[in-house]
C-alpha cells in the first residue's frame, strides 16, 4: 500500500512539471480573455466609427446646405456637359463655335460653384472636428458608464435649455 502513495521525493520531482502545466493553462485562459476583450473593443470602435462618420458627413452637408442626391446630380450633369463639349470640340468641321463658347462659360460657372462648395467644406473643418470629438466623447462616456455598471441616462437640462453639469445615473 505504501507503493501506491508517492513519497515526498517523488512529489518534489513532479512539482516543476505541474507548475509549468499550471502556468500554460493560466496563460491560455488569459489569451482567450484578451481575445474576447479585443473583439468587444473592435466592435465598439467599429460602431463608434460609423456614428462619427455619419455625424461628420451630416455636419459637412449641413454646412454646405446641399443634399447628397443634389451634389451627385450636379456632378453627373457636369460630367455630361464635359462629354458633350469634348464631342463638339473633336469635330473640326463644326461652324457653331459660339454655342461651344456659351457651354464653356456655363461649365465654368458650375465649376466655380463646386469650388465654392469645396472651400465651404474646408471652412467646415473645425465644425466637423468638433462634432467628431463630441461623438467620441459621448462614446467614451457611455462605455465608462457601461463598465461601471451604470446606465448613462438622458442629461437633465437647466431652465435655459443647456445640459446640466455632471453625469446622471
Amino acid at each position: 500500500m505504501s507503493e501506491d502513495i508517492p513519497g515526498l521525493g517523488d512529489r518534489l520531482l513532479r512539482l516543476p512539471g505541474q507548475l509549468l502545466l499550471a502556468l500554460v493553462n493560466a496563460t491560455a485562459v488569459l489569451v482567450i480573455a484578451a481575445c474576447v476583450l479585443a473583439i468587444l473593443v473592435l466592435n465598439r470602435v467599429d460602431e463608434a466609427g460609423e456614428r462619427i462618420a455619419g455625424a461628420v458627413t451630416e455636419a459637412a452637408l449641413t454646412r454646405l446646405q446641399v443634399t447628397p442626391a443634389d451634389l451627385k446630380a450636379r456632378l453627373e450633369a457636369i460630367d455630361e456637359r464635359i462629354d458633350g463639349l469634348r464631342a463638339q470640340l473633336a469635330d473640326p468641321d463644326r461652324q457653331d463655335h459660339w454655342q461651344v463658347n456659351d457651354q464653356l462659360k456655363d461649365l465654368n460657372r458650375n465649376l466655380a460653384g463646386i469650388r465654392a462648395a469645396a472651400e465651404g467644406l474646408g471652412a467646415a473643418g473645425p465644425d466637423v472636428a468638433a462634432v467628431a470629438f463630441n461623438e467620441a466623447g459621448d462614446l467614451v462616456t457611455r462605455a465608462l458608464f457601461a463598465l461601471r455598471g451604470c446606465e448613462a441616462g438622458e442629461k437633465p437640462t437647466d431652465p435655459a435649455g443647456m445640459p446640466a453639469v455632471g453625469p446622471s445615473g
